[in-house]
């Protein structure tokens, strides 16, 4: 019997310039979240929004099989953050977390990736992270650095 070495995965996203459009939608946001948890197999048993009187911000709360899925969105900073955690045998949570960046179209991404309940050794605790910017974000900032190269002065 294979014994597994960790209890679950928790994948946490931060999503940087959101479009605007879609960031402050509640109920859409609402949507897309059920449509993920139940695309990647997470089974949510109910989702919460949570907004505050006169606050942009809000809170999406799945509850799911095993697990949950938590959304903080900041409208007026373009930012939202998702944490997906799921011990459930055949869900996907990261691509969940996949999902919901392509869905609030961020230009700027943070995953970090946790087993949770690992057995492992020591450095094997530790959470890998991966970070993704879009093409036109990266030429926008290599435009940047061309130009610092260019206007330093040269010495004689």
């Amino acid at each position: 019997m294979k014994v597994k070495k960790f209890i679950g995965k928790l994948i946490a996203v931060d999503m940087y310039n959101c479009s605007d459009a879609i960031i402050g939608d509640e109920n859409s946001a609402k949507e897309q979240l059920q449509h993920a948890c139940n695309a990647f197999a997470l089974h949510p048993c109910e989702i919460v929004i949570r907004k505050e009187e006169e606050q942009s911000e809000y809170s999406l709360f799945a509850i799911c099989q095993q697990g949950h899925v938590t959304l903080h969105i900041y409208p007026e900073l373009g930012f939202a953050t998702a944490d997906v955690f799921s011990c459930l045998e055949g869900a996907e949570p990261e691509n969940v977390a996949k999902y919901l960046r392509t869905y609030f179209d961020a230009d700027k991404s943070k995953i970090t990736l946790l087993d949770r309940g690992d057995f492992g050794t020591l450095s094997d605790m530790k959470p890998h992270r991966r970070s993704t910017v879009k093409f036109i974000r990266r030429t926008q900032n290599l435009g940047g650095k061309l130009k610092n190269i260019m206007m330093k002065p040269r010495s004689i």
